[in-house]
């Protein structure tokens, strides 16, 4: 199957995921960085298949496939949701992947999704809600258009009132981020000279510290309970017998990555002396292309799979932008009206390429089997890696093209 981007550094398959290895035809993964479907059941029945409800991300098959395309001692990284990340790990886990860790992505801009109970007693009662809505439209690619309203909701019935400040959903305020791993073939030393893979590049990652007060923890902790140094009593930080004592100073040039993660409003909250994070926000940068029109195929018969073969389109999805086809392909459709092209899930940049970096030895090969709005692809372009990836529904493709036509911006951290 022809790529639908296919340069240097990135090829993009408008494919399903589950097809990437035979895509790939036998080249093998360094790392895994990807956002699958959180299996939240929403969407609507126009997409190629009911958006966020396919399952394939508690498939074990599926992230066997995954395994049989990394290289031994590769790690994956995969976004998740707080409700069903757990389902996620079982498969990843299933298909034979090491669990290694879970990054927690604390952030402060999260929103209560929940009906509020009030509201939701007098339509139970059968009161339409009187407030008339602006019309306004969010600016983040959420699935639907929203009605916004100027005025909070007033209960119109005591039975209402009763159930005023309740609701069923909490604030949501972090996602975690799966830390999976390809077992090794051989010991790590042997695994790295092998095959490339098998460690985080900590020192590339490394946080932001005071390095004079970091290294004389060091110190302290190299010496404590053996010379009578240890402020703390006992001998808690002593060798202990390790196969290699404690070192006198840091390795890398800052604090080691941690398992957390936090946006700038959630580190204000932290003592001022308290260790340092990585700190990024959600996404700002979201790729949008507004009403643009959208086209069918009038039958999808051997000359529309041709046609679509040609381009590098998946043939059997809902319906297309008409910018993707040439006059050939488009005289085989009909108007399918107009659509606002946007991801409802978009990761932050600066974050992607963090955990790419952190991932993927330099210079490797990333792959992105849900690559979305294209964020993996541009992160990895960033950072001087080669990327691959998969994307099912052709609606996502201008946003995609649009990413990696802009050039690559230096990072933030």
């Amino acid at each position: 199957m022809r790529p639908f981007i296919d340069e240097r550094d990135a090829r993009l398959w408008n494919a399903d995921a589950r097809e990437l290895p035979r895509l790939l035809d036998g080249e093998k993964a360094d790392a895994i960085v990807t956002d699958p479907p959180y299996e939240l059941g929403l969407g609507t029945a126009g997409d190629v298949k009911r958006w966020d409800s396919t399952g394939i991300a508690f498939d074990p098959a599926f992230w066997e496939t995954m395994l049989d395309i990394a290289r031994p001692g590769a790690f994956m990284l995969v976004f998740g949701s707080p409700r069903t990340w757990h389902r996620l790990a079982v498969a990843v886990e299933d298909a034979g992947w090491l669990l290694k860790d879970q990054f927690c992505w604390l952030y402060a801009s999260g929103m209560p999704k929940g009906e509020w109970g009030d509201h939701a007693v007098d339509r139970a009662l059968g009161y339409a809600d009187p407030r008339i809505g602006t019309g306004r439209v969010r600016d983040s690619a959420s699935l639907e258009r929203n009605v916004a309203y100027d005025t909070a909701y007033a209960p119109q019935t005591p039975e209402a009132a009763r159930w005023s400040g309740f609701n069923p959903s909490l604030k949501p305020a972090w996602e975690p981020i799966l830390v999976a791993q390809k077992p090794r073939e051989a010991m790590l030393g042997r695994n790295l000279l092998e095959h490339g893979t098998g460690a985080l590049n900590a020192a590339a990652c490394a946080l932001d510290a005071d390095m004079a007060e970091l290294e004389r923890r060091y110190r302290l902790n190299a010496t404590a309970g053996t010379r009578g140094t240890d402020p703390r009593g006992g001998g808690v930080y002593r060798d202990c017998g390790a196969a290699a004592p404690r070192p006198l100073a840091p390795r890398i040039p800052g604090r080691h990555p941690s398992d957390v993660i936090m946006d700038a409003a959630v580190a204000r909250m932290l003592p001022s002396d308290a260790p340092r994070f990585y700190y990024c926000p959600k996404a700002r940068d979201r790729p949008l292309v507004a009403e643009t029109r959208m086209v069918r195929p009038e039958r999808r018969d051997a000359a529309w799979r041709r046609s679509c073969a040609r381009l590098g389109l998946f043939p059997d999805a809902g319906s297309y932008p008409a910018s993707l086809l040439d006059p050939g392909t488009l005289a085989l459709t009909v108007p399918a009206g107009t659509a606002r092209l946007a991801h409802p899930t978009v990761k932050p940049l600066d974050l992607v390429r963090w955990l790419t970096r952190l991932a993927c030895p330099p210079g490797g090969l990333v792959l992105d089997p849900f690559a979305g709005s294209g964020t993996g692809l541009e992160a990895a372009r960033a950072e001087g890696m080669r990327a691959a990836g998969t994307e099912l529904s052709p609606k996502y493709l201008p946003l995609i093209r649009q990413r990696l036509d802009r050039p690559v911006q230096a990072g933030l951290f």
